[in-house]
């Protein structure tokens, strides 16, 4: 099931005083499923021939019986009456589309389409990038010219640039290339509480090999403290690693001080910059940086498709052993269409850079001055002056956030209660609890602009709001 019927499901359980069960779970999943195959929705003997579960048990299970299942995944039904829905469905007059989720993933923007597409249509670019052949030197020259354009971006070598699968991969393979290195004697690396769940889950990998983690507190404006990264280094130390900035509250860490920290001391300095890349100038060999990460669905390229830098010298294992593609760090044939619109999308992004840092910032400053002549009393998670132009991450008081998100999708105004990365989760995000915010009587919602977001957008969201507030 996707996210949001998982964020319908649990706002349903609560509005219903429902306490969800692994026969709640099997019965809807199997209910998602028939439907997405059929487009219609099971019988009470379908899904006891498949669950185990009866119409006696359904009944007991669910407030409303088979109607409450087709309403809590989404299904059609015309009695609408049984069955309370947990968000506010109101009239809207010129309905529009006002995607407010940038900092989840962004649209392809039309350059990069128009690059895709001529690389798709040339009958000569489907080349292998390692084949001796004139159709291999073409796909080859492609890669190349992408990989001096990010490079380009981060002021650094070509050949210290890894292309990889996407951010997660990428910042895979930076701990897991440093860590595989160390397996012997094992050592201790230092990271954050906030940072994102493919360095989280990844750490805590290495944890069951026998690696010891620092995990860092940040301070009330959520940020990384360098004298806590300093304190905290021991001989046995064998990386750091500490995003740029956060992608659910969008704060800029001081990577400088850090990074000025870590050459002192001799340890790489892991930064995770795939929020921060387009968006704020970068410069590993000046900040102190040994490896940065990145990744093309934040910056209007594919999915997919992402980035390594390596600073020259510096050895990882690799995760991926074959021809050795990538400088030997990633092996595998090149997914050259979309690292040709990674490196487009990355000098599109830089170049730009400044002027939309502020229009964007005009755009934060006018929403969030009319949203407190709304609710006076929301909170701003997270540091306004230290933060990327493009993010505002606030709280509803005595609003659950899960309701407000399904009822801003009603009209058509798309946000995120959290990262996308574990959206439809009942749990308060991590990033939320290290800040020590009281999410029981918040609700937390995340406005995240982008090239296509105009005032006019946020003005329709802003006629709206009140009422739906109201409701809920």
């Amino acid at each position: 099931m996707n996210n949001l019927v998982k964020t319908l499901i649990h706002r349903m359980s609560n509005a219903t005083g429902t306490v969800l069960t692994e026969d709640h779970l099997r019965v809807l999943e199997y209910a998602y499923n028939f439907y997405e195959q059929h487009r219609v929705g099971p019988l009470y003997h379908n899904i006891k021939r498949q669950t185990g579960v009866s119409r006696t048990m359904i009944d007991q299970l669910f407030p409303y019986g088979l109607n409450s299942i087709y309403t809590w995944v989404g299904i059609p039904i015309h009695a609408a009456d049984d069955g309370c829905k947990p968000f506010v469905a109101i009239d809207v007059e010129n309905a529009r589309h006002v995607y407010l989720d940038y900092n989840a993933t962004t649209p392809l923007r039309p350059e990069i389409i128009d690059c895709l597409s001529r690389y798709h249509s040339d009958p000569l670019s489907f080349g292998n990038p390692s084949s001796s052949t004139n159709l291999g030197k073409h796909a080859y020259d492609l890669v190349h010219r992408a990989r001096i354009q990010v490079a380009k971006c981060l002021n650094v070598k070509l050949e210290e640039i890894v292309f990889t699968g996407g951010g997660s991969e990428a910042n895979n393979l930076a701990l897991k290339g440093i860590a595989f290195r160390h397996l012997t004697n094992k050592g201790h690396i230092i990271s954050s509480q906030t940072e994102h769940p493919s360095m989280l889950r990844t750490l805590e990998f290495l944890e069951s090999l026998g690696f010891a983690v620092t995990y860092l507190g940040v301070d009330h404006t959520g940020r990384v403290s360098p004298q806590a990264v300093r304190e905290h280094l021991r001989r046995d130390t064998i990386l750091v690693a500490i995003m740029v900035a956060n992608n659910e509250i969008g704060v800029i860490n001081p990577i400088a001080e850090i990074g000025q920290i870590c050459q002192t001391a001799g340890v790489p300095l892991l930064v995770d910059a795939v929020q921060g890349f387009g968006k704020i100038r970068l410069r590993p060999k000046e900040l102190g940086i040994s490896l940065l990460t990145l990744s093309g669905h934040k910056i209007y390229a594919p999915k997919g498709i992402g980035a390594l830098f390596v600073t020259e010298g510096l050895a990882l294992t690799p995760l991926v052993h074959g021809g050795g593609q990538e400088g030997g760090f990633k092996s595998g044939t090149e997914n050259v269409g979309s690292i040709m619109a990674l490196g487009w999308a990355a000098k599109l992004a830089h170049a730009e850079m400044d002027q939309e840092h502020d229009r964007l910032l005009g755009l934060r400053d006018f929403f969030l001055s009319e949203l407190y002549k709304i609710v006076p009393d929301l909170i701003v998670n997270g540091s306004l002056e230290d933060r990327l132009a493009n993010n505002l991450n606030v709280g509803f008081p005595h609003i659950d956030s899960g309701s407000l998100l399904l009822s801003l999708n009603q009209i058509g105004v798309y946000v995120s209660a959290g990262s996308a990365c574990s959206a439809g989760s009942r749990e308060v995000s991590h990033v939320i609890r290290a800040l020590g915010v009281n999410a029981d009587n918040y609700g937390i919602i995340r406005f995240s602009f982008g090239l296509q977001t105009t005032q006019a957008d946020l003005e329709y969201l802003l006629t709206y709001l009140p009422q739906i507030l109201k409701d809920l």
